[in-house]
């Protein structure tokens, strides 16, 4: 089962835009290798992906909201660092106790959780507010 990226997905800012995408192929290579059974050989590429896609992605989103004054920064900021925080846990989970089941599911959970809500409904706040004042 995929989760596929649709415009309905689409913030309306390009580079945005296209981050979220690769998130959504990233975690759809996982959620492959856990249909074939080997998704605690994907768990550990998908961590160090995560690592250096969210706070790279955070930054742009973040610094977007705050030239376009978005009203609920604070609020979505506090999101990112809720999931930065759990993929610290996931990370630091992975360090001492290798690549479990239990951490292939929790990290699907969390990334589905994010695809759907974070994304598809506060994200596409951030674009409806830009191009409502602009």
């Amino acid at each position: 089962m995929k989760i596929e990226w649709n415009e309905d997905l689409a913030v309306g800012v390009e580079y945005i835009d296209e981050q979220h995408k690769e998130l959504f192929r990233r975690f759809n290579r996982l959620l492959e290798a856990c249909s074939k059974g080997s998704g605690t050989k994907e768990i550990g590429s998908l961590l160090f992906f995560l690592d250096e896609y969210v706070r790279i992605h955070f930054n742009d989103e973040e610094k977007l909201q705050v030239a376009n004054s978005f009203p609920e920064y604070p609020a979505h900021r506090e999101q990112h660092r809720i999931f930065i925080n759990k993929l610290d846990d996931f990370k630091n989970e992975m360090q001492t106790g290798g690549a479990t089941l239990s951490l292939t599911i929790a990290t699907n959970r969390m990334l589905i959780d994010w695809l759907l809500n974070h994304i598809a409904k506060m994200d596409k706040k951030i674009g409806e507010f830009i191009s409502q004042n602009t």
